[in-house]
């Protein structure tokens, strides 16, 4: 495995990988950090355990920061840098114990409950084309679970912004197969995503201009990029959300298909990271998602 992100390829080099990925989902439900910020954490500090802001020690939990205590830095979106604190470097001036849950050291990074994932076909459908993503569901044959194209000729969406709907052309297409169940459609929108948001297919010139569709798809040349490849990146930003949702995820039954000479393909870790970041902020951001988000967790 190759992780093209500085820091991706630090956690790399440093067989971190699967502590980042343990790690991540974890702090994914215990803070609601990305997975990036997660990365970041590591890289400063290995073995880090649950860490957060001075404010959210203070008014969460009862508990101050250490004297001399070092802060950690992570990526605030739309403003500076934010510090953040491990467990360790906080104290209760009433002499309260931490949570249960809490991790004071990453060894101790706790496992969460996972239950059954949910998703609602029409709500996801709606959230999809808010971020000018036509989707539909179509009977395919047993092996297929999804597609994700760029069609030639625009499809036009009607999208609700600023309390009004407007019509809005995409040549992004989604179709997922009508006969699997919830969970497996969930794979396979998850897989398809992927896709788009690791920078698979050709830029839609007209949608970026659209700056509140919130679309950030990579400018990569993807000519060198073997099928190989690109089914890793897509099915690791998969896995990522399926964790990051609370859903446990074997993607090795579908990976085995692409492996080289036995080995895995040498792809980017941190496109896969950067695309599960993006859509699992589309659904904390949709009200409806998010309550059913909430009610695996």
């Amino acid at each position: 495995m190759k992780a093209n992100s500085p820091i991706m390829v630090y956690l790399e080099r440093n067989n971190m990988i699967e502590d980042f990925i343990k790690y991540g989902v974890y702090m994914r439900y215990a803070a609601g950090l990305s997975y990036f910020n997660s990365a970041t954490l590591m890289a400063q500090r290995r073995g880090v355990g649950f860490a957060a802001s001075e404010a959210t020690w203070h008014k969460k939990f009862g508990r101050e920061i250490k004297p001399g205590a070092n802060p950690l830095i992570v990526m605030k979106p739309f403003a500076p840098l934010e510090l953040y604190f491990e467990a360790c470097d906080t104290y209760s001036p009433d002499n309260e114990g931490l949570p249960e849950w809490i991790a004071v050291d990453h060894a101790n990074v706790p496992q969460f409950p996972r239950k059954v994932l949910e998703l609602n076909s029409y709500s996801v459908a709606r959230m999809l084309n808010s971020h000018g993503i036509y989707y539909d569901e179509r009977e395919m044959g047993e092996l297929a679970g999804g597609t994700m194209e760029y069609s030639e000729v625009p499809l036009w969406l009607d999208v609700l912004h600023n309390k009004k709907y407007e019509r809005i052309p995409t040549h992004y297409a989604m179709v997922v197969n009508a006969k699997k169940s919830s969970e497996e459609k969930a794979a396979a929108i998850f897989h398809e995503i992927g896709h788009l948001l690791c920078g698979h297919l050709p830029h839609d010139e007209t949608l970026k201009k659209i700056n509140w569709i919130s679309l950030s798809i990579p400018k990569r040349d993807t000519s060198r990029l073997s099928l190989e490849q690109k089914e890793y990146e897509a099915e690791t930003a998969c896995m990522l959300i399926m964790n990051g949702l609370g859903f446990e995820y074997d993607r090795s039954h579908y990976l085995d298909d692409y492996l080289i000479n036995g080995q895995d393909p040498v792809y980017d870790l941190g496109m896969a990271v950067s695309a599960a970041d993006q859509f699992l902020n589309w659904m904390n951001a949709d009200p409806e998602l998010r309550h059913s988000i909430s009610n695996l967790i």
